[in-house]
């Protein structure tokens, strides 16, 4: 350190004196921006080739139909740049494609962008939900072969994540809303730029969001901007050793001493907000799909999930996908969570409501799945009812999380875990996450927020609950 200079050496040895941190930080940043210099930078690389599809066909049918019915539909050519609507209407559309002679063994992807939710269906079966700019992509194959043809069908709600409101998501909904189809197109993935983005993803969040004095922070600077030196955005060969080069930080080891941080999986869908019921039905199979396809992918991969009434609906319009979850729940991967039939108000209900919920919630989990669940899960609430412990206790709820209290515009909570004790003495042992959200993106800023307000910071666990959906709501 000379004066208020960074000093750092590059891959190649030659000292280097960064006479600004936030040019540094902005040099790398930009570096991986969706934004700023997104045609030269990494963001570019991300899809190296690009092909149209060879087949676009469209069905308008009338409402939710089933697939088998959509297969009916008389369908006819449509292009990118059409527009569908109206606002909760429904559209079918028939792809296909076929990989050019010049893609063998790549990652290939389908993409699309209706700028709306949508599923992607093949051979009968739901795969995976897609919603306008937060998810465009779907693996059509991780090692392709030449000239070989796919057929895809894509079921588009003429709806976003937060419904059909005009500008902000609590917005009056609009009746007459129309959707662009923006993109529709296969793309060959770099999976080692990619993995490179979220490397440098990760060091920036430290640089960032990691105290100024702190040395992790300040080395996370350092090896993305040799990151930046290193690599070279057109020859992908040096993705992978910049790759290489981040890890071996990433990797190193904090102390035996330090927290340990604990992550699930979690889709919070409102069954009523700002849709109709049957398009909470679609939101659930779009979610809960998507959530599938990474459990194929990643063993480790853990997902909690609650609300007895969404498992009937998936069980009864995703047959395919509600066995797909019955075998990841076996596994230990799909965990089905809350013990009541939906995640209900619990401020304004009557004792003999709350009663119904679990006796309801807690046979269908039993019936289903062949084990009551132990956990009463309600993290979006606007209120706690004193009879709930001696209710839970009853229907063989143990523990209790919610995450609400941190909306109090009154006093802050001043627990983390806690025994919470009922009008009749029952208790049940609760936790409320050290976070102001239930949708956390699990990045170097929520993870160092919820190790700030975490309160017993003699105990080294912390559970995070990092939002995956494509039709997530809050």
């Amino acid at each position: 350190m000379e004066g208020d200079s960074i000093k750092v050496t590059d891959n190649w040895g030659k000292n280097l004196v960064l006479k600004s941190r936030r040019c540094t930080f902005e040099r790398a940043e930009k570096f991986i921006s969706k934004l700023y210099f997104s045609d030269i930078n990494l963001q570019s690389r991300l899809y190296s080739k690009t092909c149209p599809v060879l087949e676009l066909l469209h069905c308008s049918v009338d409402g939710r139909v089933k697939y088998e019915d959509a297969m009916q539909c008389q369908f006819s050519p449509a292009k990118v740049g059409d527009k569908f609507g109206p606002s909760w209407s429904t559209h079918w559309f028939k792809i296909t494609a076929q990989i050019p002679e010049d893609w063998r063994d790549e990652e290939v992807h389908f993409r699309w962008n209706s700028n709306s939710e949508a599923m992607v269906w093949k051979d009968g079966k739901a795969l995976q939900g897609l919603s306008g700019s937060e998810r465009t992509d779907f693996v059509l194959t991780e090692q392709s072969v030449p000239n070989e043809s796919f057929t895809l069908y894509i079921e588009m709600a003429c709806n976003g994540l937060f419904g059909v409101g005009e500008g902000t998501m609590i917005s009056p909904p609009s009746s007459t809303r129309y959707f662009d189809l923006s993109m529709v197109e296969i793309a060959v993935f770099d999976q080692d730029c990619y993995q490179l983005i979220l490397d440098l993803t990760m060091l920036i969040g430290m640089a960032q969001h990691l105290p100024e004095d702190n040395l992790r922070g300040s080395q996370a600077l350092f090896v993305a901007n040799d990151i930046v030196n290193m690599c070279e955005v057109t020859k992908s060969e040096t993705f992978k050793r910049c790759h290489e080069h981040a890890e071996k930080f990433l990797k190193q080891k904090n102390g035996e001493s330090q927290h340990v941080i604990h992550a699930m999986g979690h889709c919070h869908i409102d069954t009523a907000w700002l849709w109709p019921y049957a398009e909470t039905v679609r939101k659930c199979g779009r979610s809960w799909s998507s959530a599938v396809r990474l459990m194929e992918k990643y063993p480790e991969f853990t997902f909690t999930c609650s609300q007895a009434q969404q498992f009937e609906w998936v069980k009864n319009h995703y047959p395919y996908l509600y066995e797909d979850i019955k075998k990841f729940v076996k596994r230990g991967n799909f965990l089905p969570v809350g013990g009541t039939w939906v995640e209900m108000d619990g401020n304004i209900p009557g004792g003999e409501s709350f009663v119904r919920q679990f006796l309801f919630g807690q046979s269908f989990f039993k019936n289903e799945f062949g084990s009551f669940c132990q956990e009463f899960w309600l993290p979006d609430t606007f209120g706690y009812s004193a009879q709930l412990p001696q209710i839970m206790v009853g229907a063989g709820i143990k523990y209790f999380v919610t995450q609400k209290l941190s909306w109090s515009l009154i006093n802050k909570f001043p627990h983390n875990s806690f025994v919470w004790e009922g009008i009749d003495g029952s208790r049940c042992l609760a936790h409320f996450p050290p976070a102001d959200t239930y949708e956390s993106m699990a990045d170097v800023d929520d993870v160092s927020l919820r190790l700030k307000n975490y309160l017993k910071k003699i105990n080294k666990l912390v559970i995070i609950m990092y939002l995956f959906s494509t039709s997530c709501t809050v």
